[in-house]
């Protein structure tokens, strides 16, 4: 009895202090900084998973749409994009908060960008 209140406790105790991780699929909020230009934006993107280690990334980005494929865990995901006449390549690499670090360039670009993707709630 002593081993189930013990377990039971264990597992209270894990959830009230572990924040609900959104990492992997899922809707986020975009917030990035373009190097070229130093500009910032924001936006959405849906993470898919569409099969064991692949995934489509939709986002909209100032109004933009971007559609990407990629491939990885959930931990890292790296994804070839289009969208608003461009391409590009993007590599997202999840937190221990659920969020998302992503480093990404349009094709002809000379410097890398830099976002994150933060799980809406």
């Amino acid at each position: 009895m002593r081993s189930y209140l013990i377990a039971g406790f264990a597992l209270a105790l894990v959830g009230a202090v572990s924040p609900a991780l959104a990492k992997g699929p899922g809707k986020y909020e975009v917030k990035g900084t373009n190097s070229e230009d130093k500009s910032s934006y924001s936006g959405t993107a849906t993470i898919t998973k569409t099969g064991k280690d692949s995934w489509r990334v939709l986002s909209v980005i100032d109004g933009d749409k971007f559609d990407g494929y990629g491939i990885g865990d959930e931990d890292i995901i790296a994804v070839t994009f289009s969208g608003n006449g461009s391409t590009g390549v993007a590599l997202y690499v999840g937190q221990d908060d659920g969020s998302y670090k992503g480093i990404w360039a349009f094709k002809g670009d000379s410097k890398i960008s830099t976002e994150v993707l933060v799980p809406k709630n």
